[in-house]
C-alpha cells in the first residue's frame, strides 16, 4: 500500500510539475510575444514620425523654392518645375501624414501633424519676403511641435 501511495504522489507531483512548467512558459512566451509586438510597434513609428518629418522639411523647401522663383520670373520653366514639385512634396507629405495617423492612435499628435502640414502649405501664398520668412518659420515650429509631442512615444 505504501509503494502504491509513493508512486501516485510520485504521478501527482510530476503532473503538477508538468502543469506549472506549461503555466509559466506559456506566461513568459505572452510577455515575449507583447514586448516583441511592442517594440516593432515603436520601430514603426520611429520611422512613420522620421519620413513625415523628412517629408514635410523637403516640402517647406519646395514651398520656399517655389515662392522665390515665382517671384523672379512667374512663367518661366523654372517656377513651372518648382511649382510641380512642391505639388509632388506636398503629396509626399500626406502621404507620409497617413501613416503616422494609422500608427500613432492619438488625434492630439495626428492633429499636431495635420497642422504642420498646413501651415507649410501656406509657405507659397505669402505676399512679401518678410510674409514668406515668417510663415516658414510658422511651419517650422509647427512641425517642432510635432516631434517634441511625440519623441516621448517612442522611447
Amino acid at each position: 500500500m505504501d509503494a502504491a501511495l509513493t508512486s501516485l504522489v510520485a504521478v501527482f507531483a510530476a503532473l503538477a510539475g508538468s502543469t506549472l512548467t506549461f503555466v509559466f512558459q506559456r506566461h513568459i512566451a505572452r510577455q515575449t510575444e507583447r514586448f516583441t509586438r511592442d517594440q516593432q510597434l515603436r520601430n514603426e513609428r520611429i520611422g512613420a514620425y522620421s519620413a513625415f518629418a523628412a517629408a514635410l522639411t523637403d516640402f517647406r523647401r519646395s514651398q520656399n523654392n517655389r515662392w522665390h522663383l515665382e517671384r523672379a520670373d512667374p512663367d518661366g520653366p523654372q517656377f513651372v518645375s518648382a511649382r510641380a514639385e512642391s505639388y509632388q512634396r506636398r503629396a509626399d507629405s500626406t502621404a507620409a501624414l497617413c501613416r503616422v495617423r494609422l500608427l500613432c492612435g492619438d488625434s492630439v499628435l495626428a492633429g499636431l501633424a495635420q497642422d504642420a502640414l498646413d501651415a507649410t502649405a501656406l509657405i507659397h501664398g505669402a505676399r512679401d519676403e518678410q510674409d514668406r520668412s515668417a510663415r516658414g518659420e510658422a511651419a517650422r515650429l509647427a512641425l517642432d511641435r510635432f516631434v517634441n509631442s511625440v519623441s516621448p512615444h517612442t522611447r
